[in-house]
């Protein structure tokens, strides 16, 4: 119970002068006032509650709508970067030519300013070399487009070298008073920046007096934020500008390049079709097809112009073969001017002597005046035929470009660009190279007669030396054989007359009746019988084997001992020069690959290739023989081996080498370097063309004073 109810509660228990009725009434309404205070307490408090309950949730929602304003805000800012920087990206990724680089720029500064940075001027500048002193600068000041110009790293007032040297990736620094004075007339001294800062008094722009560099560099250079003030909250929104810009500046590079590319394929085939279209010409008048192609190409080259022509000069009788175009890129009549015809004519032949661009430009009433000579000289119909329209250009600027024979001609009424220029002299080198292909094929044309004519005598001549070379080779095989075949017709008369000896000694014994001796007699007849028998199957052997080596080759291939075909042309060749030469000797070391049997060759044909190169070999020792006669061993050594790719079988002499400067002819038909009278020329070509037949290689090695080795490789 409240304590004041309680208070008055016993007061009425004790006061004696209510009754008991009255006290009971009064207790009872007591009570209902502590029983209605009570709920009135209850209500109250409870009130107070969601009153403070109330409170916490509204300042606790308030402090949520606090948050997600500044997460919005946040959101809305970040949008706002990224659309800035989606401008930048898209309109980098847009560029198709550096011309658009100052626009670009100029976008960066807008977008910059939209973010409400208070920036004076912003940019970018690219490496100029791998030194990174200069960079080549875009920049917008105010929202003005500056012109490109180039900005040393280091200057009056700044040093963007240090920081990138440091590895910095993002540099910042201010600049005022004084120190920024003398940093804008250092400014105004670097070509077109002073034009630049000096178009900004005039259009009342003025500099700043406090400024802050924030440079943020990346790998082709580094983008530049100039700002009035501190904007150090602004400093990842320009680093982030700074990846955007690399990302995409590096993806135009891509672009440039590919472009690049293309364009030079474009024009690797445009001049494809020109020498081809020149190489196809037989006669001068095909000239005058010529330059319809020069105009197609030119136009597909993207070459602005509206006349073109070539001019061929003639040194020999002074004169310039002159072919023009007409306006729609039809030739004209194809005319002669002489060297002194007209200023034109002069200009022309003094340059291209020069090997100079030429380089003029007309009046209108030049060009009438030209074409008008032209036509009082007979060399155009008339007028309106060249001019191709009542008007004449107001201005008609000539170029001529060089090449070996004469210059290509290029008109337009503007300047031509640098880049234009250059597209010109690749096709004046092309139609350089084709037309001198075409004046080749004209004197070709002209000595067709003479050479056919010289054909047919060479190979008559050519066939009687590789006869000859046959007969040669012939030759020494017979000095060689008679040698071989020597040896056993000696046996053969020796042991006939010692068989005659020992018959006429056996009759004797028969008389005298001692028929021990006779039996005894008779046996060394029959061996020697046999032996007589013996050599004369081995000499009937060498007369077959010399009829088969003389016969004409029939082409077919069949199995072959090479080391004993090896070996019998070593002997052969050997005991040939000994037949002509008694003097003759060498050392002969053979090396035989005992594994090696039998091979498919052509057996004649192969023992042609080793008989030549043993007798050159034999030749080469006996030749240094006779320079150094006391203390010199001629020797030649035959190898054959076997190896991966087959057999390969050496002849190696000790010699005196051959020159490297001749070494690459001796396969060469004709080329000998034996004396006059001494040598055909043609056993190496022939050999050469042998092992081509059977699919193998022959090589040489030589080093002079030192020896020779020639290596024939042959397939299995």
């Amino acid at each position: 119970m409240n304590p004041q109810l309680q208070t008055i509660h016993d007061f009425i228990q004790q006061n004696e002068n209510l009754t008991a009725d009255e006290k009971t009434a009064l207790l009872k309404l007591v009570k209902k006032v502590d029983s209605d205070l009570t709920i009135s307490e209850f209500k109250l408090e409870r009130t107070e509650k969601v009153k403070r309950t109330t409170g916490i949730l509204l300042e606790e929602t308030i402090e949520e709508l606090e948050q997600k304003r500044k997460a919005v805000e946040v959101q809305n800012r970040e949008l706002e970067i990224e659309t800035a920087l989606e401008k930048v990206r898209s309109r980098t990724m847009a560029m198709q030519k550096s011309e658009e680089l100052p626009e670009a720029a100029n976008n960066l500064f807008l977008q910059v300013q939209a973010l409400g940075i208070p920036a004076w001027s912003a940019g970018y500048c690219i490496w100029e070399s791998e030194d990174k002193k200069s960079a080549s600068c875009n920049m917008s000041s105010e929202g003005e487009i500056q012109k490109g110009f180039s900005l040393p790293t280091i200057g009056e007032g700044y040093n963007f070298y240090g920081p990138l040297k440091n590895g910095e990736s993002f540099y910042v620094a201010e600049l005022g008073g004084k120190k920024l004075v003398k940093h804008y007339d250092f400014m105004k001294t670097l070509p077109i920046v002073g034009e630049v800062l000096e178009g900004f008094d005039k259009k009342g722009i003025s500099l700043p007096t406090f400024q802050i560099f924030h440079i943020v560099y990346f790998t082709h250079g580094y983008l530049m934020f100039i700002t009035y003030e501190a904007v150090t909250n602004d400093w990842d929104i320009f680093k982030r500008f700074g990846k955007v810009f690399e990302q995409t500046y590096t993806r135009f590079l891509d672009l440039q390049k590919a472009e690049a590319q293309a364009k030079e394929v474009l024009k690797q085939s445009s001049l494809d079709r020109l020498r081809a279209k020149i190489s196809s010409m037989r006669t001068s008048k095909d000239l005058d097809q010529i330059i319809p192609s020069i105009w197609n190409e030119l136009d597909i080259l993207g070459v602005p112009f509206i006349r073109c022509g070539v001019f061929i000069i003639n040194e020999a009788h002074e004169k310039i073969n002159t072919y023009l175009s007409a306006p729609d890129g039809k030739a004209l009549a194809a005319f002669e001017l002489g060297y002194d015809t007209n200023d034109i004519a002069k200009n022309v032949v003094c340059n291209w002597k020069k090997n100079k661009i030429y380089q003029t430009s007309w009046s209108k009433m030049e060009f009438v005046a030209f074409m008008t000579d032209l036509v009082d000289k007979g060399l155009l119909k008339d007028l309106m035929f060249y001019q191709g329209v009542e008007t004449p250009p107001a201005q008609l600027h000539l170029n001529f470009v060089p090449f070996e024979q004469g210059m290509l001609y290029v008109g337009n009424t503007m300047l031509l660009k640098e880049n234009e220029i250059e597209i010109i002299q690749s096709l004046a080198k092309a139609f350089s190279t084709a037309y001198a292909r075409y004046e080749d094929f004209k004197k070709l044309e002209a000595a067709k007669e003479q050479v056919e004519k010289a054909l047919i005598d060479l190979r008559q001549t050519q066939s009687q030396l590789i006869q000859s070379e046959k007969m040669a080779s012939l030759g020494e095989l017979t000095a060689g054989i008679a040698h071989e075949i020597q040896n056993p017709l000696n046996f053969v008369n020796n042991f006939s007359e010692v068989s005659k000896e020992l018959l006429e000694e056996m009759l004797e014994e028969l008389k005298n009746g001692e028929i021990e001796e006779v039996n005894e007699l008779a046996s060394d007849v029959i061996q020697n019988l046999e032996k007589i028998n013996h050599h004369g199957k081995r000499a009937d052997g060498i007369v077959k084997g010399m009829l088969q080596h003389s016969r004409t080759s029939s082409g077919v291939k069949e199995p072959t001992h090479l080391n004993t075909l090896a070996d019998e042309y070593l002997r052969l060749a050997y005991h040939g020069l000994r037949a002509k030469d008694k003097s003759f000797n060498a050392n002969i070391q053979t090396h035989f690959d005992e594994s090696i049997g039998n091979i498919d060759i052509i057996p004649q044909d192969i023992g042609r290739v080793l008989l030549n190169l043993i007798t050159n070999a034999f030749y080469a020792v006996t030749a240094k023989k006779k320079q150094q006669p006391s203390d010199y061993d001629p020797t030649v050594t035959v190898t054959t081996k076997k190896i991966d790719s087959g057999i390969s079988i050496s002849v190696k002499d000790n010699g005196n080498g051959i020159p490297k400067s001749i070494l690459g002819k001796i396969f060469q038909p004709f080329f000998t370097t034996k004396p006059t009278g001494q040598g055909t020329g043609l056993g190496l070509s022939l050999s050469y063309d042998i092992v081509k037949a059977h699919v193998g290689e022959i090589t040489v090695e030589s080093t002079e004073n030192i020896g020779t080795e020639f290596i024939l490789t042959l397939p299995i």
